[in-house]
């Protein structure tokens, strides 16, 4: 069977390093937005970090807040032009390390803003740090010896914290197989629906792999995030209103 051709809005090669599972997120997303005719109509944000690599890849008219800001650039955003699509794709360390304060305050607010966030549960532009994603256990690039919770805290799981929020959507999903592609796909159009419906704020964390700084293979760390990493943050459609 002949590969399906790139929708007109993704419109270079992969920039992103062997195995990384952004350019897989961003096809998903130029997809859907291509096939709910909505490219003309939305207004990606762009976070600092891997995520950041999307806006030269796909037309789409972008801009780029302070890192971390996301929250508070979507916000403006919408209340500016609320006729436009208010997207961001972020980072796990810029959505809720440096953003957290931004990430929360727009879903306590229940703003009509959508989030897609990477979660590779480390900081993989500089260099492959500790994120608040990273497991107990886990060695980075800051916690050679494997992160404590003594010394460095529990992980993060935005599910845990956002479960109890009047928002329009939470869901958690991966890319590591064709049938998780599919429910990745489900769940992005889904969250951009409730947006374009008025029911407020939406978040879609995705499991994505990291062979770079996991030192894994491609094939290794996609398997890393079914049998280790899925298995402690919980995974699904946790809010649907």
């Amino acid at each position: 069977m002949a590969p399906r051709k790139a929708p007109e809005i993704m419109y270079c090669e992969n920039r992103f390093c062997a195995g990384c599972g952004h350019p897989i997120f961003d096809r998903i997303l130029g997809e859907v937005l291509t096939e709910m005719d909505i490219i003309e109509d939305t207004i990606m944000c762009s976070d600092i970090g891997c995520n950041h690599q999307f806006q030269f890849c796909m037309r789409v008219d972008t801009i780029v807040p302070p890192h971390g800001k996301m929250g508070a650039a979507l916000t403006a955003q919408k209340k500016v032009r609320p006729d436009k699509y208010a997207i961001t794709i972020a980072g796990d360390g810029g959505a809720y390390a440096i953003g957290l304060g931004e990430t929360m305050a727009a879903a306590t607010r229940n703003e009509n803003v959508t989030f897609f966030v990477m979660n590779n549960t480390v900081f993989g532009m500089t260099g492959g740090q500790m994120a608040p994603t990273t497991l107990i256990g886990q060695k980075t690039a800051s916690t050679p010896a494997g992160r404590s919770a003594e010394a460095n805290g529990q992980d993060f799981d935005v599910v845990q914290v956002m479960r109890n929020l009047d928002i329009a959507y939470l869901a958690r999903t991966s890319i590591t197989s064709p049938g998780n592609v599919a429910k990745t796909k489900k769940m992005v159009r889904k969250a951009i629906e409730k947006q374009r419906d008025n029911k407020g704020f939406s978040l879609v964390e995705v499991l994505v792999p990291c062979p770079t700084n996991w030192g894994m293979t491609p094939v290794n760390a996609m398997k890393h995030i079914d049998e280790v990493i899925s298995k402690r943050y919980e995974m699904g459609e946790i809010i649907d209103r």
